[in-house]
């Protein structure tokens, strides 16, 4: 099975998917090194961000599902933090 080169917008799409990925990462880690949210809400990101992470990095020429993936992280630390902050 041969691959095709990827598209540039496939590259850029990737890009903006893991830079999602690192801004959640490091407002997750803000939130808890100012105790903002509880333990357990940082570590459960942790994970959600590793998974997130290893699934984008595996199938990151599918822009649409690796947009979404990387935006409803997003939106999951958004809401859950807003709700949980002390």
């Amino acid at each position: 099975m041969s691959e095709t080169e990827p598209t540039p917008r496939q590259i850029l799409y990737a890009l903006v998917a893991g830079g999602f990925v690192m801004v959640v990462a490091i407002l997750t880690i803000g939130g808890a090194s100012a105790a903002l949210v509880p333990a357990w809400w940082s570590v459960a990101l942790g994970l959600l961000i590793a998974l997130a992470g290893a699934w984008i990095a595996l199938r990151w020429r599918r822009t649409g599902p690796v947009l979404l993936l990387a935006i409803g992280l997003f939106l999951v630390w958004m809401v859950g933090t807003l709700a949980l902050a002390r």
